[in-house]
């Protein structure tokens, strides 16, 4: 698999901002009244130094000036009042599809393969999801509010000022190229750096997600003045990296402030040159002042949005690449529920490598009876996780098929698969949540005498009735609060809770001190009864009471057998349970022989 955040093409960074405003689609309706209300505003605006101009001159030529004056009161109002209620519906729709955004983010990103997460880390996708979605809200919110205002109100006030007087449009004009050429300067010289910095940024908080998830070890072998060091070392180069950025943004923030002024006064000078020549009115020079303070005021803020989006553009460029990852898991279009009636599982010719070349599976074809417990052994890389992970569909096979009671796991719906197969993991994999809610995972609709019925067959219930808080005391962080054996137990009693017919124990006591895994023995017991089960483990004590053992080396099948079986034959088990310290019992000619029939 690819890196799972690919850099967006420089090129393509404008159609980001089009998928941004698609995803206001399901209130188009709202949000297409809320622009038709932003037009009529910039047309009452627009009119606002035009009646002051015609004012003045009623004012200057004996003709009376109130009649202008009502209009410009009673226009000023509805501005107003149409202002407000644009805000508060903008910011309303705003912070609805945000929420809407961040909600279909957590959701395509927890239907995203464990091949997509174990290459991306969680501080980083959580970094990408908050600022995304800040990104989506301050482009909604103040398009909605302000901007479509403000674009309207400067494409419509030209050919106004152009009726009013062309000599003073023509200078109005001038002087909006004049700003918006400086502007887009400063634009392009600091999108590239920008988008640098979030990169920068981002990577910040995949490092520090990865130093709080292990402050334990860090503290333990005294890493953390190190670790400290890269920390202050990546926040000094992300500084150094803004700093150039910051520099034309200081450039374009002085220009616009002095903008404002150069208007008014190329305006006016020029305004009384054409007065005196009798080629505009007073009233004209005032409206065009007008003008030019309406027309800078509303370019600062379309530049000032600009520029925000700029620098947010980075942030809505991951967001939507991570949303564009796509599971490389079909589901077939006709794919339809499996139907577990026995639980029988066959592996036929399965063969599979990765995509990064780092392991593989060839050939692989045995067959699990219902309620039979196989166990998968081999020497690290030997491939017993990419077998479980086939039959996961972490990934589907290159040839071959797996079958469960007949049915290819490819043509059924991945629901349906994951709901007939419980797991427990060498990491218990707990939430910090109450330990009711942690086992009631299995089955979110379970009451709490199954919860407790679960616990009991678990072996957990007596340590958790000793808890201070019994059923509803917290765990902790991935279960910090509990010690390994305890977590376990909770992760058997969820796996219970569940009741699926397909069982997968991967290295689910591996992590264990001896003595607790045997303690352990008797809830596993427990839990495989009745159900087709798959057993991984590097300790070979724990395969002991598995129906058949499949041994694998290098991705191939070259024992399969019981236990006894195959330490009297000799060979790859024989030497795994050597190394691991089992005792291997002499092996002689009948036994072999026996061993090999």
């Amino acid at each position: 698999m690819s890196a799972p955040l690919p850099p967006a093409e420089p090129k393509r960074s404008h159609l980001y901002f089009l998928r941004a405003l698609a995803l206001l689609r399901p209130e188009k309706i709202k949000a297409g009244s809320l622009i038709g209300a932003g037009l009529l505003v910039a047309l009452l605006q627009v009119s606002e130094p035009l009646l002051f101009g015609k004012a003045v001159n009623g004012l200057t030529s004996g003709a009376g000036p109130m009649r202008y004056v009502a209009m410009w009161c009673g226009i000023s109002v509805a501005v107003f009042l149409a202002s407000v209620v644009i805000s508060l519906l903008a910011d309303r729709m705003a912070h609805r599809r945000r929420l809407a955004a961040m909600s279909s983010y957590v959701e395509h990103l927890l239907a995203l393969p464990p091949s997509f997460h174990t290459q991306a880390r969680s501080g980083r996708l959580m970094r990408i999801m908050i600022s995304g979605c800040d990104a989506l809200f301050n482009l909604w919110l103040p398009l909605l509010r302000d901007q479509i205002t403000n674009l309207a109100i400067v494409a419509v006030l030209l050919p106004i000022a152009l009726a009013t007087n062309w000599r003073l449009a023509l200078v109005l004009l001038a002087l909006m190229v004049v700003y918006s050429a400086v502007n887009l300067v400063v634009m392009r010289h600091t999108s590239t750096g920008q988008a640098q910095v979030e990169d920068r940024f981002t990577d910040i908080s995949g490092n520090l997600g990865d130093l709080f998830g292990n402050v334990t070890v860090l503290q333990s072998f005294l890493a953390v003045p190190g670790e400290l060091g890269n920390v202050r070392r990546s926040l000094h180069d992300l500084l150094h990296a803004q700093y150039p950025v910051l520099n034309w943004w200081a450039v374009s923030a002085v220009l616009t402030r002095g903008a404002s002024s150069i208007a008014i006064v190329s305006i006016f000078g020029f305004g009384a040159a054409l007065v005196s020549r009798g080629l505009a009115t007073i009233g004209d020079v005032v409206s065009f002042v007008g003008f030019a303070t309406l027309l800078i005021a509303r370019l600062e803020t379309i530049t000032s949005f600009i520029v925000d989006k700029a620098q947010r553009l980075p942030a809505l460029v991951q967001f939507f690449d991570v949303l564009d990852q796509q599971s490389h898991i079909g589901e077939a279009a006709d794919a339809r529920p499996l139907a577990v009636s026995e639980g029988r599982v066959t592996f036929e010719s399965v063969s599979f490598r990765y995509p990064t070349g780092s392991g593989a599976v060839r050939d692989l074809s045995f067959e699990v009876e219902p309620g039979q417990t196989v166990a998968i052994v081999g020497p690290t890389g030997s491939g017993k996780s990419t077998a479980l992970g086939l039959f996961q569909r972490a990934y589907d096979p290159e040839s071959g098929r797996i079958l469960v009671d007949g049915q290819d796991i490819r043509d059924v719906t991945l629901a349906s698969l994951r709901a007939a197969t419980g797991v427990v993991f060498q990491e218990a994999g707990l939430f910090n949540r109450s330990i009711a809610e942690n086992i009631a995972m299995g089955n979110p609709d379970a009451t709490m005498e199954q919860i407790e019925d679960a616990a009991r067959i678990a072996g957990a219930y007596d340590f958790i009735m000793r808890k201070p808080q019994g059923f509803a005391t917290p765990v902790g962080d991935r279960g910090a609060g509990l010690s390994g054996g305890e977590r376990q137990r909770i992760a058997i009693a969820r796996a219970l809770l569940k009741n699926a017919p397909i069982l997968l124990l991967d290295e689910a006591t591996s992590a264990l001190d001896v003595a607790t895994e045997a303690r352990l023995q008797e809830s596993l017991e427990r839990l495989r009864q009745g159900r087709t089960t798959f057993v991984i483990a590097h300790r070979l004590s724990t395969v002991r009471a598995a129906d058949r053992i499949v041994v694998l080396d290098q991705g191939q099948i070259v024992e399969q057998g019981g236990f006894d079986e195959l330490l009297a034959r000799g060979g790859a088990f024989a030497q795994l349970a050597a190394d691991g310290g089992l005792t291997v019992p002499a092996a002689n000619d009948d036994a072999g022989e026996r061993a090999a029939a």
